[in-house]
Order: structure tokens, then C-alpha cells, then sequence
């Protein structure tokens, strides 16, 4: 009954909303939307593949053409299909990269302790800019500066390291063109504190009862001197009557639960302030001498469980098992992360009940460590068994082939239905996770084009295994690509080079991007590529290393296979291939 329309303004970059119009018919009505790009007066439009939001924002191989929105609106007895009218001709984009025009700048006292401030300063250029920090130290007169590792926070406190020396903020400011450095004018140079020293002025003391399996707790008491203070706690036992104490070794914390060996004994805890003037310490009275206890320390009977599915985003929930001893009995939790095979595993410092699994996670196996108290020493502690190895995020995944097959000629999709066909390939092999593909010089794998494996104008990940002890001879060895430089459309790929290097490629309807970076490969061990395209760079990440280079490469579609080890018919890859995959998005 009314028209679908079009809102925005028809230039690259700029946002276009659609409105379904307003439809009769029986309730509930869905609505589905198709943009098209169509000739500038608005004919002979063709479907833009995987444009089927509300919004679209116009690419650079809309410029010139006249866009148009096809709703179609669906209920219970059928469909209909009508498009809006034609937008203008879409016009070119005028983003321009940050420029300056107020410097960077820093404010606060240039004093050891002293907490500086950096100002961005004021940057003309396309929005959204964005802003990033480097702080420097310098000579006297601010030269020959050089970086403060880890220091690109909006604000920064001196250190003793810095006395002496001016300090500069550096500032990149980024948009989606580019990005420009500029760093501020130069500190005076740093003084030393001028801090004091703590000194008490209300004593430590010890709550709580002094009694085998119960919970003391320590208070700092009160002290002046410049903030911040910090405080360290150490415990330490003595004769009943409070004297001749020593360090309890590794009773560190607020909290003391006295065991067997404290029975008969006093117990004191020592309060260690410091600031940047200075430190002391001081201990509190002593406690009556602690009593012993009839209870029962906590036993476990049946080992802790973790439920859930080991997957990137997915929570894990750990249960405490079967303990017995004297009631009531409490748990505490803590995370480990695990090699693949279960062993070798660190704290992670989480400690709550349950767990969700990150990036981080992927390729590793996870247990849990419960503690069980009730006040009887010593504490119990059972360890579960770890979870299956964790695998990546599904999400966004086009398609994810494991490679786990023994025999056959087909190599399966685990999120799609893009099956592969193997040439001279061996499988069963010994995988980085589960097993791999061999690869002799002669074999590679060939996956049919669709829609969904070209990445259009979005981002796309391609991630793949790789083991080998060889490099190639020139030019390279292909690992994964769709497309060649030749073909309409554009192509991904990512390759292997003499270097031992990996290398990564796109063309798009912008231009042609390539990217050779990382380590060397050929050492007979399982290492992790991935080549990344996003809307302003391309990608290289080699086991967790991250190396880019600023491109516009622009969209791409063709209606190539997708060959893996090999470009079709030539630069065979030799070594062992495993968990492939592509994102888009």
C-alpha cells in the first residue's frame, strides 16, 4: 500500500537504511530485503550477493550506480516482491587521513610518583578518528627519545628510571584512510619524590579466634605518610607468650588459618607500609596461645567434574566432587590451562565456579583444582581430569574442514556443506589436532566455488596447520587460495616461500595486496597462519604474531575452487596440512 523506500545519502561509506513501505494481508507479516546495483538511471539491476540487511553501505564498485532495495513480504498464505525507487548515482568518497592541528600535549607535575596526562591534541580528518599512546623518555632537553615499554596508557607515572630525563607522548591518530604520528613538546626534566615515609599511628591487630582450623584476620591499623601506602603482611609464630617469633614460610595474605603446629603457640602478624618514600614495618600484640580442634579435614572421596563443551565462547562449569569431614565444608576453585595432551598446566587465575573460554583457550585442555576447608587443617585439594581439547568459535565460519579422515577421497566441511575432493593426497597422518593431510609434491585438495567463501567487501580470515621441513625453490608453494591475479573477481590466497616465510595475497576491485612476514616455518614443527583482509589492511598471523600492512584491496568474488596445497597445477606444497578454515566477517 505504500512504496519500500530508501534513506542516506548515496556516496561510498555512507549508510543507506531501507523502509519496507507498508503491506496488507493477514498478520503476521516478515519483510526480507535484496539491494541491487543498477545502471545510473536505476535499470538493469542485479542482485549484490550477501546484501540482505536493512542498511548497506555503498562500496567502491557502487560508485556511479543507482542503487535500489527489493522487499519481499511473506505471511501464512504467501509472498510479494516490489523494489523502491532508484537512489542518485552513488558518488565517490572524500575521506581524508587525521591531520593536526593543535599538537599533542602533556599536563600534571614532571615528579617521580607524580601522575602525567596526555591530551590528543585537536586532529581534522574523515571521523571516527581514533587514538593511540606512546610514551617516551628523553634527554634533559627532550632529545633522542626512546619508548617506555609498555607505557601507552592516557596517563603515566614517573619512575626512579626516569629522574633526570623529559618525557614526550607520542599520538597516532587513525581513520579509515590512514593514520599520522605527532609527538608533544617536552616535560621539564623529572624531579625526584619528595614522598615521606610511612609511620604508624594505630598498631596492627589480629581478629578471630586462635584455635587449630578457624580464620584469623589481619588489620594494617592506621598510618600517615604520602599516598599511596601499600601494605604486605607476614605471619609468624611465637612462644605462648608472644616471644622468640619467626616468618611462617609462605603466610603472606590478610588471613591465617592456624594448623597442628601452631597449637600451644601465639601468633603474630608483621605490617609492612611502603610508599615512595620509603617502607617500615611493624607487628601486632600477639594472640592467646591457639587450641587445638576435634574436627575432621576434609577428604575427597570422588574427584571434581567440569561440564560444558570445550569451544571458544562456550562456559564450562566445574562441580567440587565428594569430600567428607566435619561439616559444613566450603570450595573454593582454580583454572588451569593445559597443553594439548593435559599436561604442563598453569593457573589462569580465575576462580569462580564456572568458566568461559576464550581465543586463548583453543588448542589446550582445561581442569580445575577445588580446595575444600572447614576450618580443620589441613585443607583438602582434589584435582579434576582435563576437558577435551578446546576447539575455535563456529561463528562467522563459512566453512572448516578438520581433516580427520582415514580413508576415502573426500575431505568433509564440519560448519558447511563445501566438501572437498583429494588428488594424491595421504590422510591419516599425524595432525595437529586429531590427524592431518600429507602432502608429497604432486597432491592438493579442491573445493567447489559458492557464494559464501567469496568474502565480497567484508573481512575474511583463512587459517590453516602447517608442518614441513622443506621450502620451495621459486617462486612458492600455495597453502589455501581462491583465484588467481588473472581472474574476474579477484583472489585470496596464501602462499609458502622460499624464505620459509608465509606470505598472504588479495585482489579486489581496489587493487592487489601482498604481504611476506614472520619466522621461518621449516622446522619440522606444527605452526598456525592465518591471512586477514579487513577494509583498510591486510594481515599475516603466524602463530599468534600479528604482522599488517595498511590496504584497500576492496571487494572480491570469483567463481574459482578453492585449492588447497597447491595452485591448480603447479607449486605443490610439501609437508603436512590440518584444521583449515575460512571466516567471513
Amino acid at each position: 500500500t505504500v512504496r519500500p523506500s530508501v534513506s542516506g545519502t548515496a556516496q561510498q561509506g555512507q549508510t543507506l537504511t531501507a523502509d519496507p513501505g507498508s503491506w496488507s494481508g493477514t498478520q503476521p507479516i516478515n519483510y526480507a530485503y535484496q539491494w541491487r546495483q543498477c545502471t545510473s538511471t536505476g535499470a538493469s539491476c542485479v542482485d549484490i550477493v550477501g546484501a540482505t540487511a536493512t542498511t548497506y553501505v555503498p562500496g567502491p564498485a557502487d560508485v556511479g550506480h543507482a542503487l535500489r532495495v527489493f522487499v519481499t513480504a511473506s505471511n501464512t498464505v504467501g509472498s510479494t516482491t516490489l523494489g523502491s525507487l532508484p537512489t542518485a548515482a552513488v558518488s565517490g568518497t572524500s575521506a581524508t587521513a587525521p591531520t593536526n592541528t593543535v599538537r599533542p600535549s602533556v599536563s600534571g607535575t614532571a615528579q617521580q610518583g607524580q601522575t602525567l596526562t596526555a591530551d590528543p591534541g585537536s586532529w581534522s580528518g574523515t571521523q571516527p578518528i581514533n587514538y593511540a599512546y606512546q610514551w617516551r623518555q628523553c634527554t634533559s632537553t627532550g632529545a633522542s627519545c626512546v619508548d617506555i615499554v609498555g607505557a601507552t596508557a592516557t596517563t603515566y607515572v614517573p619512575g626512579p628510571a626516569d629522574v633526570g630525563h623529559a618525557l614526550r607522548v607520542f599520538v597516532t591518530a587513525s581513520n579509515t584512510v590512514g593514520s599520522t604520528t605527532l609527538g608533544s613538546l617536552p616535560t621539564a626534566a623529572v624531579s625526584g619524590t619528595s614522598a615521606t615515609a610511612p609511620t604508624n599511628t594505630v598498631r596492627p591487630s589480629v581478629s578471630g579466634t586462635a584455635q587449630q582450623g578457624q580464620t584469623l584476620t589481619a588489620n594494617p591499623g592506621s598510618w600517615s605518610g604520602t599516598q599511596p601506602i601499600t601494605y604486605a603482611y607476614q605471619w609468624r609464630q611465637c612462644t605462648s607468650t608472644g616471644a622468640s617469633c619467626v616468618d611462617i614460610v609462605g603466610q603472606t595474605a590478610t588471613t591465617y588459618v592456624p594448623g597442628p603446629g601452631d597449637v600451644g603457640h601465639a601468633l603474630r602478624v608483621f605490617v609492612t607500609a611502603s610508599n615512595a618514600g620509603g617502607s617500615a614495618t611493624l607487628g601486632s600484640l600477639p594472640t592467646a596461645a591457639v587450641s587445638g580442634t576435634s574436627g575432621t579435614a576434609p577428604v575427597n572421596t570422588s574427584p571434581p567434574t567440569i561440564s560444558g563443551t570445550a569451544q571458544a565462547g562456550q562456559t564450562l562449569t566445574a562441580a567440587p566432587g565428594t569430600w567428607t569431614g566435619t561439616a559444613p565444608i566450603t570450595y573454593s576453585y582454580l583454572w588451569q590451562r593445559c597443553d594439548s595432551a593435559g599436561a604442563n598446566c598453569a593457573s589462569i587465575g580465575v576462580t569462580t565456579g564456572t568458566y568461559a573460554l576464550t581465543g586463548a583457550d583453543v588448542d589446550h585442555r582445561m581442569r580445575v583444582v577445588v580446595t575444600a576447608a572447614n576450618g580443620v587443617a589441613p585443607n583438602g585439594t582434589a584435582t579434576s581430569n582435563p576437558t577435551a581439547v578446546v576447539q575455535a568459535s563456529t561463528a562467522g565460519l563459512a566453512a572448516l574442514w578438520h581433516m580427520d579422515e582415514t580413508s576415502g577421497t573426500s575431505m568433509n566441511d564440519a560448519v558447511g556443506s563445501h566438501t572437498g575432493t583429494l588428488h594424491s593426497v595421504q590422510v591419516g597422518q599425524p595432525g595437529y589436532l586429531g590427524t592431518a593431510y600429507g602432502f608429497g609434491g604432486s597432491g592438493y585438495v579442491s573445493v567447489p566455488s559458492a557464494a559464501d567463501l567469496n568474502p565480497g567487501s567484508k573481512d575474511i580470515t583463512i587459517t590453516i596447520h602447517l608442518k614441513t621441513t622443506s621450502a620451495p625453490a621459486s617462486p612458492d608453494w600455495d597453502l589455501i587460495r581462491k583465484g588467481l591475479y588473472t581472474t574476474s573477481g579477484g583472489e585470496f590466497k596464501m602462499e609458502y616461500q622460499p624464505s620459509g616465510q608465509a606470505s598472504c595475497g588479495f585482489k579486489g576491485s581496489s587493487g592487489y595486496s601482498e604481504l611476506i612476514a614472520g619466522p621461518s616455518l621449516k622446522d619440522g614443527r606444527w605452526h598456525t597462519v592465518q591471512c586477514v583482509k579487513t577494509s583498510s589492511a591486510i594481515k599475516v598471523v603466524v602463530d599468534g604474531q600479528t604482522f599488517t600492512q595498511a590496504a584497500n584491496v576492496g571487494s572480491i568474488a570469483n567463481s574459482e575452487a578453492v585449492v588447497i596445497g597447491a595452485r591448480p597445477g603447479s607449486e605443490f606444497f610439501q609437508g603436512s596440512l590440518d584444521e583449515a578454515s575460512i571466516k567471513i566477517g
